[in-house]
């Protein structure tokens, strides 16, 4: 049992300190997502320790833009090294390999690259390989003139590791720093929270601290509420019902929302503002209610996005 915010205390202490490995801090974590029985920021601590398993789960911190580039080589032995490959030449599901790169290993792996690295000079990049398979496969298909590639790549600059490591010591600091100013002095052990107003509030803190601000994911939709952007196209009310379905919403709550959308003509008006008010406790992540603010915005991103706005 800990008395106090002694573990919220170390946590704050650990990632002040720039010299503590972010290891640490992230097992210290687990311990206070222990504490407080929370599924999110369990998760998140053992995915960043253990690396991610899906690039559908990484927070958009870990994406990174980086370009590709490949190794020409033509007829009487003509190279071209180190050529840029526009995305736009790949096949559409292909043109992530030249737009951005997924960071998805340990936060101890990219930390023994950064030792070995310079990370104050301009020119350290870290490259990313095509699969074979890749290379092979556009061979003959990016440069004209019997040109054939090679090899093929991806750079990011080695800086860009070092601000993915600050930004999860930063979130790990806001987050304990925001659940002891809630918490106060008002208690003896974390596991004591019997408001479920401060419950449902510190669930909100570690949310927005570890989901990559407020970006979530459900099924078929990825939405930044902060920045109301979403992959939901336009119309498409199928996507759009399997994704509330997704975050806990039954079908009454769809049926609601038609008829909501139908009234206020198609447009976020009077009735829709007043489904989401509704619904919004509703909206889940994780199986962990995000609670009224949060499903708010998560709601009312994903119907803007619905209705092209």
């Amino acid at each position: 049992m800990f008395s106090m915010s002694a573990l919220l205390d170390d946590i704050i202490n650990l990632a002040v300190d720039g010299g503590q490995p972010l290891p640490d801090i992230l097992r210290k974590c687990l311990l206070l997502a222990h504490e407080l029985k929370n599924d999110q920021l369990r998760s998140w601590a053992n995915q960043e320790l253990n690396g991610y398993e899906s690039g559908k789960d990484l927070p958009a911190y870990r994406i990174i833009p980086a370009m590709a580039r490949g190794n020409f080589i033509g007829p009487f032995y003509a190279q071209y090294k180190c050529h840029l490959i526009p995305s736009v030449v790949l096949e559409e599901r292909h043109r992530e390999f030249a737009e951005r790169v997924y960071l998805m290993q340990s936060v101890s792996a990219y930390a023994d690259v950064l030792k070995d690295r310079d990370t104050k000079s301009s020119s350290g990049v870290l490259t990313f390989n095509w699969n074979p398979n890749m290379v092979g496969y556009y061979q003959e298909k990016l440069m004209q003139g019997g040109f054939i590639c090679h090899a093929a790549w991806q750079e990011i600059p080695v800086s860009a590791l070092a601000e993915v490591l600050d930004t999860i010591r930063n979130r790990t600091l806001n987050m304990a720093l925001q659940i002891k100013d809630e918490l106060g002095t008002s208690y003896i052990s974390l596991r004591k929270i019997d408001s479920s107003e401060t419950e449902t509030k510190i669930q909100n803190i570690i949310f927005q601290n570890t989901g990559g601000n407020t970006n979530v994911a459900f099924g078929q939709g990825n939405v930044d509420a902060s920045q109301h952007q979403t992959a939901l196209a336009v119309g498409d009310r199928k996507a759009l019902d399997a994704v509330l379905t997704n975050a806990g919403l039954e079908t009454q709550d769809l049926e609601a929302l038609t008829g909501a959308i139908q009234a206020d003509g198609g447009k976020p008006g009077n009735k829709i503002g007043g489904w989401i008010k509704h619904n919004a406790s509703k909206v889940l992540s994780g199986g962990v209610k995000v609670g009224t603010h949060i499903g708010q915005e998560i709601l009312t991103a994903w119907i803007k996005a619905h209705c092209g706005i």
